[in-house]
């Protein structure tokens, strides 16, 4: 298949791309530098009509992380990264003779919100805050009528390059982290090879639509991933940590992210047949995709 692809240079789409490679498609890769031979520029709404005629499947992996330790992000930098150049990838496509059959986009749980007390699945509806709202506007402006879409609703996703194993790596070596405030909140993951293999089962399934969670079959607790991820960094000590912490680390962002509760059930994966090869966390950090 000609899969054409956004965000290939970022956390996901390098391993993405090794694990394409392994079959039998023509892969093109969108990047901002000028002498590659797909170049776009989507502030520019700079992108080859020729080529999105040309392409079979779109993955769209654009935008920069969310949180990151002590950088502090606006909402309209979030939206500058993520839904801007979404906008100028799907002008293309509604402008196409010749559509794509395929755009697979990235999305988040975060769409979700904080939901205490309940079961949630691709059915539940948008929660309350700014992520909600931002995560529900890059997939409402993906509307199209000729293009089968998918939105990946993943959870945080795990292995030893992922950003919150670096960060407690580099901060908690001696002093590990056992839990922030209660830790008692359900908090969404996947192991990286599971996130890539959830693409993979999109292009091989035709009867996949609209928003799928990208998450582990066993929902775990905050505290629960923490005390995971300690077992691969094994701290000297382990210490609770209020509440606060995360809005000092993180900030507001960081905040509705990172603690938010969210039981999170990957329905339309299991109703499809997908299998997960990796069930806790501790095991996904040192697999390889």
């Amino acid at each position: 298949m000609k899969i054409t692809i956004t965000g290939s240079s970022g956390y996901l789409g390098k391993d993405l791309i090794t694990s394409l490679s392994k079959e039998d498609h023509e892969i093109r890769l969108l990047l901002r530098n000028k002498n590659n031979k797909h170049y776009w520029n989507p502030e520019k709404k700079l992108l080859s009509q020729k080529l999105i005629d040309n392409s079979e499947i779109i993955i769209n992996l654009n935008g920069e992380r969310i949180i990151k330790p002590f950088v502090r992000k606006k909402a309209s930098e979030i939206i500058s990264s993520r839904i801007n150049p979404t906008k100028t990838l799907i002008d293309t496509i509604k402008a196409s003779k010749t559509p794509p059959k395929l755009i697979i986009s990235a999305s988040a749980c975060g769409f979700y919100g904080d939901r205490p007390n309940e079961l949630i699945d691709e059915k539940s509806p948008k929660g309350r805050g700014d992520i909600p709202d931002i995560v529900n506007e890059w997939e409402s402006i993906q509307n199209l009528e000729k293009t089968r879409v998918v939105f990946l609703r993943f959870g945080t996703i795990i292995d030893k390059n992922s950003e919150i194993y670096k960060s407690m790596k580099k901060f908690s070596s001696i002093v590990g982290i056992s839990s922030i405030g209660t830790g008692e909140n359900y908090f969404p993951w996947i192991s990286k090879i599971d996130a890539i293999r959830s693409i993979h089962h999109v292009l091989n399934n035709e009867n996949i639509n609209g928003p799928i969670n990208v998450v582990s079959t066993t929902p775990i607790t905050f505290k629960e991933l923490l005390n995971e991820i300690n077992l691969e960094i094994k701290p000297i000590i382990k210490v609770k940590l209020p509440r606060i912490a995360i809005s000092i680390l993180f900030g507001k962002f960081g905040k509705e992210i990172l603690l938010s509760d969210q039981k999170v059930l990957p329905r339309k994966l299991k109703e499809s047949g997908f299998n997960w090869m990796n069930s806790t966390p501790s095991k996904s950090i040192n697999l390889t995709p």
